[in-house]
């Protein structure tokens, strides 16, 4: 009576640790993981060719809070756009715009990703970080997206206006 006791208690933690026992790492191995900030996490999506950004490190994201599925807005988009073409091409095409059209350098934009896949390219003022100018591209399906350009109290001019249509 005694030994069928301890057979039924030992049982169960034995199957927990053979179980453990025979997980393995499903992800691609990398040189080093560390935690990166927003613009780590969106440079190295931005570059397609390399998943885990440079020199082969994983950015890990931890976080006490629940994520933020994509960014709140209270007003209606100044303009919106759908472009036939994956978030991450249009994120990269507006970044690269960014920076060879208006000469922006780093210090006036930020680049923020989401779990969802949606990214968010801000203009900034370096003294204050208050956002200005928005821009928000959302996943519409397979390798569709919509950008939302939100103006966040500002003067759009019409370059502004049409900026997302330079990487339809």
């Amino acid at each position: 009576m005694i030994s069928m006791l301890w057979k039924k208690i030992l049982w169960w933690p034995c199957f927990c640790v053979s179980i453990l026992a025979g997980c393995a790492q499903v992800t691609p191995p990398v040189a080093e993981e560390r935690e990166c900030d927003s613009r780590a996490m969106a440079m190295a999506l931005l570059q397609s060719n390399q998943p885990y950004g440079t020199n082969n490190v994983r950015c890990a994201v931890s976080s006490k809070n629940l994520p933020v599925m994509k960014p709140e807005r209270t007003a209606p988009p100044e303009v919106s756009l759908r472009i036939e073409r994956s978030v991450t091409e249009v994120s990269k095409c507006l970044h690269e715009k960014f920076q060879s059209r208006f000469k922006l350098p780093q210090e006036f934009y930020k680049i923020s990703s989401y779990p969802n896949g949606t990214q968010t390219l801000a203009l900034v003022n370096p003294f204050t970080q208050t956002e200005g100018l928005q821009i928000d591209v959302v996943k519409a399906g397979m390798s569709q997206s919509i950008v939302n350009l939100y103006s966040n109290g500002m003067t759009l001019s019409e370059a502004w206006k049409k900026f997302p249509e330079l990487c339809r």
